[in-house]
Order: C-alpha cells, then structure tokens, then sequence
C-alpha cells in the first residue's frame, strides 16, 4: 500500500469519525484540515490577490466546510470538495466587494447606442449586474472590477483562452442589450 493510500484511508477515517457526531469532533475536524490550510490559503491568494483578506476568507472557509462536512459524500477527492467550496467562497468576495461600486462607462458606437456619436451614461451597477448570469457577472467581475488580463481570468476559471473571450464577448453583449 502506497503511502498516497494511507493518506487516504486516515482521510477517509477523520471524515467519519467527524460525521458521527462524537465529542472530539472540533479535534477531529482539525487533524482532518491541517494539511489543507496552506494550500486553502495560497489558493485564495491566487484568487482575489489579497493576502489579508485570504486569511478572512480561510476562516469563511473553514466554516462552511465543518457545516458541510456531515453531508460530505465520497463521490469525488475531498481536496476536489474543498477547492470548489474555495473557489465559491472567493467569487462571492470579488463579487460583494466590487458589486456596489458606481462606476461611469463609456458607450462606444459598436455597442449599438440609439445615437450614433459616443454617449457618457453612469450605471448603477447594483441594479444591472445581478441581472445577468454568475457567468458573465463572474467575467465583467474579474476583468473589469479586478483588472485581470484574459490569460489570468481563463486559468482562474479553468478555462481556454478562446473559451474566456467568447464568454467576455457574450457578457458585454448581454450588459449593452439591458443599457440600452
């Protein structure tokens, strides 16, 4: 038996002994997450590039995992689990903290404006963002509020490059139909 198997088997072994509700479980729960909080952490540094707020974010983590935990199922890798619960928790982060902010755009003529020069309008981007999918708020999000370039939002995502400009090109055409 590999030692990757070991690992497994004892993680496979914290996992239950958190689930049936016995009295060590915070002393379990810790044992199961010490080897995962450095990679939790850089993960969302990765992510929302603040370090600071990475550590909050670990804590926000750490508890929706132990009120996960009891449902967890052993359908796919437990450091899956986590990353995807990660991954959420940053996107809700980038998402509230640029989500209330104003900002001015500039309509250009390719955005099919009912004028035909270029038109200043400030939008409240509270009222027009939830209004499209997470998909594309999730893309106007990284590449506007966060200034990340296409090469970074497509390893964010997990995506190709070509993948992530046909997404930032579907999303700026949703944003100027609900403009207009």
């Amino acid at each position: 038996m590999s030692l990757y198997d070991e690992d497994k088997i004892k993680e496979c072994n914290l996992i239950a002994g958190f689930q049936c509700d016995c009295r060590s479980k915070n002393e379990v729960f810790h044992r199961l997450m010490q080897p995962y909080l450095t990679l939790l952490y850089k993960r969302c540094v990765y992510k929302i590039k603040d370090r600071t707020a990475a550590e909050d974010l670990v804590q926000d983590i750490l508890i929706k995992v132990y009120k996960a935990l009891p449902t967890y199922r052993h359908d796919a890798l437990f450091k899956t689990w986590l990353y995807k619960i990660t991954d959420n928790v940053c996107y809700t982060f980038l998402s509230r903290k640029y989500n209330h902010n104003i900002i001015t755009l500039t309509v250009m003529d390719n955005l099919a404006v009912v004028n035909d020069h270029n038109v200043n309008l400030e939008i409240d981007f509270n009222k027009i963002i939830p209004r499209l999918s997470i998909n594309e708020q999730e893309i106007i999000n990284l590449r506007f509020y966060k200034d990340f370039s296409l090469n970074e939002i497509s390893n964010i995502l997990q995506i190709t490059i070509s993948a992530c400009k046909m997404r930032l090109y579907r999303a700026l055409q949703s944003l100027s139909i609900l403009i207009i």
